[in-house]
């Protein structure tokens, strides 16, 4: 999860261990006659109105819409309402709701769906069904509702990938603008933030954009941000009050969430990111910012609180886990996040119902916050980021210190004593590969707080190990066959072969250089006769490259007979209709790599014959009539023929 471009890493911040404590539950509700879906889910989203003076909560089921009255906290925690579904059951996987004025509007992304409008002026008594239609919406994955400007955004639908309503008359929504269309090709959006007509796009695959619908007919596109560390699939998120930081969430596991900085659309950036402290899988579903506060419901981790007043150093403070089963890689727990006027907190748990929380109260701030969520340091060299110095320590002084840290790390700090609130520097240079712990404890004497950074210390790869052209090899082929190995991961990593003419100043003296990929390349041009060369390949690595050992062979002359040549080679016949033979008076000594290229060079076909053997016969029946070049490689030669085709 924390394995992200050192570089890009400097500024993203890692939340406190420690610090966080736990929600006070209020109330909790799940009704077990509800239909399970397919992620064995009986419920969806989750919402907040306040409706006659009174806060309403809201989930969505496979059964429709359910209302409470959260009113008296001491009352049984019940649906004190019902709006059915026009389609109920387990095939009902996803069910969204929002709220404008006193209606509720409600849709699903599956089967003969509609928008449902439902009037809770009646509330806490009774709601009523006042629109249902499938004109505009049949299916669709979320809304949102832009309330100034009364508009209501459909994303993920069935027949579009936008689509905006008009609900200057609640009870009757009006088709605005649909898209994709020829001038606006938007792809897939899964959900989306509006404010002021500017609307926040989460694109899944393709991203974060941004775009103006002021004009419905003519939206302006105002930026995009396509790739950006911690990526994965795009999938919710929401504007902060000051409308400066956007709270991004992937939904993939493993991921963080991100903040990013929207202040320049033209110029999007990721300045900050927050998880879990849970397990490695762990996975974020959708956030809502309040008060300077950033609320999570996390699959298999509940509720989540951050404290986002300082965005580039969010900090744990709040938890309260929902989900009673194993941590794994899947889809289970908290789905939906709302947060009440009065700073009560609602989850909805896609397994279990409906959690009613008191407000968050912050805990005193008495650790320290880096800004880094992990780094990635290449040894020897130092990776440099900062660390905040909690605002609740005593005014007297803080004492900083690395006790505890892994001894395969050196850490510096910029100043080992500190005031409340100040920023320290910490620099951190990796001395032997491999994970490392760096812990920083803070105490002012009657306080004490403890931050844990994950460090990942990169070495070089290992070179590669090169087999053929052996060292010092003689009578090479004019277009030799170059063959190496590579171990562990190394084998992996980008590599380019450099050939040279000189063993002493190789570098400078260096005529052919190209990427490859595998592990073998037969070179594609013809060197001089009776000319020693050297070659190696070179694995480049993410903290640097690794040349192999330089091995040297010498050309072949003319007069030099090669084993395929003087092995009674044949090939036949030639023309050629259903199939080509390639034979030896004797065993050959080396197995045969017989690629077929195409008139234009691109590789038609490739077979083997095994060493000792005599004879391959190839079927070409399946081959287009044309000219053809076979190419017969050993690990010391390759020789070329050219067969015609013709049936």
């Amino acid at each position: 999860m924390k394995n992200c471009v050192l570089a890009l890493l400097l500024c993203l911040p890692l939340l406190t261990v420690g610090q966080a404590s736990q929600a006070t539950l209020l109330g909790h509700w799940d009704d077990e006659t509800i239909p399970q879906a397919f992620f064995a889910n009986p419920y969806h989203d989750v919402w907040g109105a306040v409706v006659n003076d009174k806060e309403i909560g809201i989930i969505t089921s496979t059964l429709g819409i359910h209302f409470f009255d959260l009113s008296n906290a001491e009352a049984e925690f019940e649906p004190v309402a019902f709006a059915p579904a026009p389609v109920q059951g387990n095939s009902i996987g996803h069910r969204d709701v929002k709220t404008y004025l006193h209606y509720a509007y409600a849709v699903a992304d599956e089967g003969a769906s509609t928008l449902q409008v439902i009037d809770m002026s009646g509330l806490p008594e009774s709601v009523e069904i006042v629109y249902e239609s499938a004109e505009f919406i049949r299916t669709t994955h979320n809304i949102f509702i832009d309330e100034d400007n009364a508009r209501l955004y459909a994303v993920g639908g069935s027949g579009f990938n936008l689509r905006i309503l008009s609900l200057e008359n609640p009870e009757q929504p009006e088709l605005l603008a649909s898209y994709p269309t020829v001038g606006v090709p938007l792809p897939y959006i899964h959900d989306l933030y509006v404010r002021d007509n500017i609307a926040y796009l989460n694109a899944g695959p393709a991203g974060f954009i941004v775009m103006d619908m002021s004009d419905p007919a003519n939206p302006e596109l105002l930026g995009t941000m396509t790739e950006y560390i911690e990526q994965g699939y795009n999938h919710s998120g929401w504007l902060s009050d000051d409308g400066q930081y956007y709270y991004l969430g992937d939904e993939t596991h493993g991921l963080d969430i991100k903040i990013v900085d929207v202040s320049d659309l033209s110029n999007m950036r990721v300045v900050a990111t927050m998880d879990a402290n849970s397990f490695p899988g762990q996975i974020p579903h959708n956030v809502y910012p309040k008060d300077g506060l950033l609320y999570v419901s996390y699959y298999y981790d509940g509720l989540q609180v951050y404290d986002v007043s300082n965005p580039l150093f969010p900090r744990r403070v709040a938890y309260y886990d929902t989900y009673d089963g194993p941590d794994i890689e899947f889809f289970a727990g908290a789905w939906g996040v709302f947060v009440l006027p009065s700073g009560r907190v609602l989850i909805s748990d896609m397994n279990s119902g409906l959690y009613f929380f008191e407000p968050i109260d912050l805990p005193p701030y008495t650790s320290v916050t880096p800004n880094v969520t992990g780094i990635d340091a290449c040894v020897g060299t130092a990776a440099e980021f900062s660390i905040e110095v909690g605002a609740d320590f005593l005014s007297s002084g803080v004492t900083l210190s690395t006790e505890g840290s892994s001894g395969t790390i050196e850490v510096q700090l910029g100043a080992t004593s500190a005031n409340p609130g100040e920023i320290v520097s910490v620099s951190v240079t990796g001395l032997e590969a491999g994970p490392a712990t760096l812990v920083i404890h803070s105490t002012d004497g009657t306080n004490e707080g403890q931050a844990t950074v994950d460090v990942h210390v990169i070495g070089l790869p290992t070179p590669a190990t090169l087999q053929a052209p052996n060292d010092g090899r003689e009578n090479v082929s004019l277009t030799p066959f170059f063959f190496w190995t590579g171990s562990g991961p190394s084998g992996l990593l980008p590599k380019r072969i450099q050939v040279s003419t000189d063993g002493d100043n190789f570098e400078e003296n260096i005529i052919y250089e190209l990427a490859v990929s595998g592990n073998s390349l037969t070179f594609p041009n013809t060197l001089e006769e009776g000319t020693t060369y050297y070659w190696r390949i070179v694995t480049s690595g993410e903290c640097g490259d690794s040349p192999s050992a330089i091995y040297s062979f010498t050309t072949e002359t003319s007069t030099r007979v090669t084993e395929i040549d003087g092995n009674g080679f044949r090939l036949y016949p030639n023309p050629a209709n259903e199939s080509v033979r390639l034979s030896f008076s004797q065993p050959i000594e080396e197995a045969l790599q017989v690629e077929w290229l195409s008139a234009n060079g691109q590789r038609i076909k490739t077979e083997r014959l095994a060493a000792q053997a005599q004879e391959l016969r190839m079927d070409i029946s399946g081959l287009p009539d044309g000219l053809y070049l076979v190419r017969m490689s050993s690990l010391q030669e390759s020789v070329s023929r050219r067969v015609l085709v013709r049936h």
